[in-house]
């Protein structure tokens, strides 16, 4: 199988000669190689003035509205996906510190940090999923925020005790 697209074959006997070399032209794969719109209609108009121009005329024309609106679609789109990974980076950024946001962001691996003393916390709240479905997001934060700071203030007095004893 060859790398060449799949055209039609053209021949005189089936398409007027004077359109085979605008029709060629317009299947260039690469978009710059392409005659512009407005010299298919002319070229259109000068190989076949006395034949169906306006129905010509009228494809062309519907076919110029229809690239000019993908070029419109197309960049608003690049500009919502411009807009969306602002946001996620913006995130990433607040969820995460600095220096892990901006690898992430970049592409490149995270390297993982050694500590000599870390303590790892694990909790289950009972009925954590209900209560969210009826609080407010502000609510589950604040909850959550004076839950935890009361654990680690109760185990702070605990460890205080042990070590004191």
């Amino acid at each position: 199988m060859s790398d060449e697209p799949l055209r039609p074959t053209l021949s005189a006997d089936i398409c007027d000669e004077r359109l085979i070399p605008l029709l060629k032209a317009c299947w260039s794969e690469n978009p710059d190689h392409r005659p512009p719109f407005v010299s298919i209609r002319r070229q259109l108009r000068q190989a076949c003035p006395e034949s169906h121009v306006n129905i010509l005329d009228n494809m062309v024309s519907k076919l110029e509205k229809y690239a000019n609106h993908l070029e419109e679609v197309v960049e608003e789109r690049t500009n919502q996906l411009t807009a969306e990974k602002s946001r996620a980076d913006k995130l990433l950024s607040s969820m995460l510190p600095k220096y892990i946001a901006d690898q992430l962001m970049s592409g490149k691996p995270v390297e993982p940090k050694s500590y000599d003393m870390v303590t790892i916390f694990f909790s289950d709240i009972v009925g954590f999923t209900t209560m969210c479905s009826i609080s407010s997001a502000l609510e589950v934060v604040t909850l959550l925020n004076d839950l935890y700071m009361n654990i680690c203030s109760s185990l702070f007095m605990i460890m205080k005790f042990c070590v004191n004893k």
